[in-house]
């Protein structure tokens, strides 16, 4: 068994569990589809909850370094690039709606009042990309594009909540417009407004 196995097993989880959830997917399942015995699972997890975390841990690096690596690397204004990136996962969506999920969020909303430890390792990537976010807010204010004394922090929280709920919603409506209301409203109303 090699490392690569270890990887496809947290790859096919997180395609799994991004539609079923956690509690909805069994070990078994992930193993037919990466084509694993069973008692080879156990060489590389303890548990299914270890297999959680791996995954938290995973899909939550990703999602860190594909925001920084934007905010780093896009042309254009600090807020021109954190409205750029939410505009590129929104067309990612619209391209193939089944993929309008973030599990960090999926995870949160099924695993927060059942296991403490797996809701802290959620939101330890949480508050990751809100620091990133805020961060960006922070160099649009020196830019001159947000007030100077506004909060970027609580900016960030409420936005990346806004973006959280919003998916929820989109995925009730069948629809990608309240992701596109989202960022029409922070980026047209609520950082113009307050710049």
């Amino acid at each position: 068994m090699s490392e690569n196995t270890r990887d496809k097993l947290i790859a096919t989880s997180i395609q799994i569990m991004a539609v079923k959830g956690f509690n909805n997917t069994g070990i078994a399942e992930i193993l037919t589809q990466v084509n694993v015995p069973k008692g080879s699972f156990y060489h590389y997890f303890k548990s299914k909850d270890d297999l959680g975390f791996a995954i938290i841990d995973q899909y939550g690096q990703q999602l860190r370094e594909s925001l920084a690596a934007h905010l780093e690397n896009a042309d254009g204004s600090a807020m021109e690039r954190l409205q750029s990136y939410f505009t590129m996962i929104l067309g990612y969506f619209e391209g193939n709606f089944g993929l309008c999920n973030c599990l960090l969020g999926n995870l949160g909303q099924e695993l927060a009042m059942q296991n403490i430890a797996m809701r802290e390792a959620i939101f330890v990537h949480y508050r990751a990309v809100e620091n990133l976010i805020a961060n960006c807010l922070k160099q649009a204010k020196s830019e001159g594009e947000l007030a100077a004394n506004l909060d970027e922090q609580v900016l960030a929280k409420m936005f990346f909540a806004s973006w959280e709920g919003c998916l929820v919603r989109a995925k009730l409506e069948q629809s990608a417009q309240p992701l596109r209301d989202l960022i029409y409203l922070y980026f047209s109303v609520v950082f113009k407004g307050a710049a």
